[in-house]
């Protein structure tokens, strides 16, 4: 009994002090971060620091936030941020963020109101700190610009996953729901169209191979697109609704190449909305509906107008439209 007892003080007294190491470690190193980017330039102020969670997590919290670059014009300013993380897993980190913030830009202010705005990231226990997942996620969420427009969405969820036995290989996924952008530009853009002002669904599935794993290396070894498999990219709007899948990769001057299929599903909406975006002019509104629809059932379904979206040495095209170079995906290889 004596042994037992004697094991589980000196248990609670190794896991004390762990603890306490841990979280004086942590907060030293969030005191020495806004040090750090003071002494760089940067505007980097809090109104206070603290770490909580004994025994089982580190828990810390950042108040009165003002961050920004006088050089760029582009700042960030919120009450609070907290990130937490258990004890036994200190690897996994949860951040959560105040539902209102303000980000400052070079020509505008942008309040962002939020409902549960947070962030998870998950690494594997090395010194290299190796990505293996990054969740970020919001319930409904709404930027207003100082220029008088705003942007919002009833939910919105983004992640970024290593794949599993393949090197440098990450999925990477979007989801938002009700994505509401200007009001008055939807307006704008929708009328005679029939599609409402607000997007149902945008979606997105894919596979992005870089040059560099994703780690703590990072900045130093600048991991570019190597190549990219869309799986799926989904946006309804209405009863119109936009699909697309295929891969890219860099050809050997670096610019992107390959093929991505694209299905519009009542195709017949678009054209007024690219004549009152001005991509179309208008007179010409109705001989591009009758080039699309010729298009469409040259595909089989008239209700569907399929289209590739080609990238071959350095130009691209969407079926018979040529639109201009491809963009660079990475430097020459040769």
């Amino acid at each position: 009994m004596r042994k037992l007892l004697f094991l589980l003080v000196l248990g609670t007294l190794l896991w004390s002090g762990y603890w306490f190491v841990g979280s004086s470690a942590l907060r030293q190193g969030a005191e020495q971060w806004f040090a750090d980017q003071t002494a760089r330039g940067m505007t980097a102020e809090k109104s206070a620091l603290s770490v909580v969670g004994f025994p089982n997590r580190f828990d810390l919290t950042v108040e009165g936030l003002r961050l920004a670059d006088p050089q760029s014009g582009i700042g960030w300013t919120a009450p609070f941020a907290q990130v937490f993380a258990m004890t036994w897993k200190p690897w996994h980190i949860i951040a959560a963020l105040p539902p209102e913030q303000m980000i400052t830009l070079p020509d505008q202010e942008i309040s962002v109101s939020s409902e549960g705005l947070r962030a998870s990231f998950r690494s594997r226990p090395a010194t290299d700190v190796p990505l293996v997942a990054v969740i970020v996620e919001s319930g409904a969420l709404l930027a207003t610009s100082s220029q008088g427009w705003t942007t919002g969405a009833d939910r919105a969820v983004a992640s970024v996953l290593a794949v599993e036995d393949q090197p440098n290989a990450y999925d990477v996924a979007l989801d938002i729901a009700e994505l509401a952008p200007d009001p008055a530009e939807m307006a704008r853009l929708t009328l005679g169209s029939g599609l409402p002002v607000t997007i149902a669904t945008v979606q997105l599935r894919a596979k992005a191979n870089l040059t560099a794993p994703l780690d703590r290396h990072a900045g130093e070894t600048r991991p570019q697109l190597a190549a990219l498999d869309l799986g799926q990219a989904l946006v309804t709007w209405g009863d119109m609704s936009v699909s697309a899948s295929g891969s890219i990769a860099p050809d050997p001057a670096g610019f992107a190449a390959g093929r991505i299929e694209i299905a519009v599903t009542k195709w017949e909406h678009l054209v007024p909305v690219l004549v009152a975006a001005g991509a179309i002019k208008p007179e010409l509104s109705q001989t591009v509906q009758n080039m699309l629809g010729a298009l469409a059932n040259e595909g089989g379904d008239p209700a569907v107008l399929r289209l590739p979206l080609v990238l071959n040495e350095g130009r691209m095209s969407l079926g018979p439209l040529p639109l201009g170079p491809a963009p660079m995906m990475v430097g020459p290889t040769g």
